[in-house]
């Protein structure tokens, strides 16, 4: 077929083709004897699609084919056929009233149907915002930078890197450049999930602009330190949330970011800053160790969530109150410090801290799959944060296994989290296990940490 053919005469359609979705309409590049057609559906009149065909570099001009606007009373819209001509394919489009655009994947000719990681990963970018750089009705902005990274996961274990331009997308929204943040919450976790977003984001590209970013946040926690809990970082900055008071909260999950954080920036910034990172990731794990903070680590091996300020000192309230993510970042904080320090005796307390998230009788596998047990809300509206804490888990169990040292890490259990995610299906929901339930609605949190379990369980990244 020629160059403005009717796709109706095509032969050989793929089963599986690529889809991108921008204000609830549906772009699809469909794939066949030699070339390929775009085409928009949930469409109104005034919306607009177009093939590009190109090399696939962003950078690059690419050739804009058979523009076509959807008319009414029409709710759909299909371009000519168009041939690969040596170059990739892909599917474009917009709703009339709207400037965002949004496109598909690059398919070249003999180019393999998408499959579940990749059709995840585009169901994940259909909920991002580009006037915003943030992914939809995150009001908190954590929760982004963890998409970012899981994002930045995918590309690194797959080496595709089509999407490497959300990196620059979203660098270039809100106070980043200047603060390595959207913008500013109070809360100094939120903060330390950026640094690491961008850490990875450095290590992707190798542009010093992501790792300042993340030298700025963690540099700027320095005055954060607990007085009345040995030096521990506390939750929020004072005068934050005068309800929940969190600055006189102390948690486990801010001091792993902490920990984990400076101990990445240790092992990429040169000798002279070096040790001064290094000591601050040391410097927090002995306050988990031999201050306040051992009472956050189990004797069992979990770890509890946080202390609160009672007088002039720090206690654990509740200690059954433990969430997946903050075992899994505490397991990815030791794994950096082991990285930095070559002091393989930190992966035994990661060790143990996997065991007793992962054995029979843990509290957060049901059936072998994990679970949430804390969250009370989930799955629902109310549910929250807690969306995104099974897939931090999930790449910090990947970190530890990834040392080729761990007595506990095994394949087996990353394979069961990502098998129970249903194959046939684009979404995913709070649950992994079974049938989609009508009260659980996958969003941005639930897709990324789920697309978390699959890259996790697909093995090492290339060297």
């Amino acid at each position: 077929m020629a160059d403005g053919a009717d796709p109706q005469r095509a032969t050989d359609i793929r089963s599986a083709t690529p889809q991108v979705r921008v204000w609830a309409r549906t772009i699809t590049l469909t794939t066949a004897d030699g070339g390929g057609w775009a085409s928009i559906a949930d469409a109104r009149p005034g919306d607009a699609v177009w093939l590009d065909r190109g090399t696939g570099d962003e950078s690059a001009g690419n050739e804009n084919l058979g523009g076509t606007t959807v008319s009414a009373p029409d709710t759909a819209a299909t371009t000519q056929f168009y041939r690969y001509d040596r170059k990739r394919l892909r599917a474009c489009g917009k709703a009339g009233d709207r400037p965002e655009v949004r496109c598909t994947r690059w398919i070249a000719a003999g180019d393999a149907p998408s499959d579940q990681r990749m059709r995840a990963v585009e169901r994940l970018l259909d909920r991002y915002q580009h006037d915003t750089g943030l992914w939809e009705r995150d009001g908190s902005i954590w929760q982004s930078a963890n998409a970012l990274t899981t994002l930045i996961g995918y590309m690194r274990r797959t080496g595709d890197h089509q999407y490497l331009h959300y990196l620059d997308e979203t660098y270039r929204h809100g106070e980043i450049a200047r603060t390595g943040l959207p913008r500013t919450t109070g809360y100094n976790d939120d903060e330390l999930w950026w640094a690491l977003a961008w850490i990875d984001a450095y290590d992707l590209t190798g542009e010093y602009r992501y790792l300042t970013a993340a030298r700025t946040i963690v540099d700027g926690l320095e005055d954060q330190r607990a007085s009345f809990c040995d030096g521990g970082l506390a939750w929020a900055r004072t005068g934050v949330d005068p309800q929940t008071r969190p600055w006189e909260q102390v948690n486990s999950i801010t001091n792993a970011l902490y920990l984990t954080a400076s101990a990445r920036l240790a092992t990429r910034v040169g000798k002279p800053d070096l040790a001064r990172y290094r000591d601050r990731a040391t410097d927090t794990w002995d306050w988990f160790t031999s201050r306040a903070g051992r009472a956050l680590l189990d004797p069992s091996g979990a770890v509890n969530d946080h202390l609160d300020r009672y007088g002039d000192t720090c206690v654990l309230v509740d200690e059954h109150t433990r969430w997946t993510y903050g075992q899994g970042q505490l397991i990815a904080g030791l794994v950096a410090l082991y990285r930095v320090s070559g002091n393989t005796q930190l992966l035994a307390p990661a060790d143990a801290i996997a065991a007793a998230a992962t054995r029979a009788d843990s509290v957060f596998l049901r059936d072998g799959v994990l679970i949430e047990p804390n969250a009370a809300n989930c799955p629902g509206p109310e549910c929250a944060d807690a969306e995104t804490y099974k897939g931090v888990f999930v790449r910090g169990y990947r970190e530890l296994l990834d040392t080729g040292l761990s007595r506990v890490a095994t394949a087996d259990f990353l394979s069961r989290q990502a098998d129970s995610l249903r194959p046939t299906d684009d979404e995913y929901g709070f649950r992994w296990q079974g049938e989609p339930q009508p009260d659980d609605h996958p969003d941005f949190a639930t897709q990324a940490a789920a697309l978390d379990a699959l890259d996790a369980s697909a093995g090492k990244p290339p060297a």
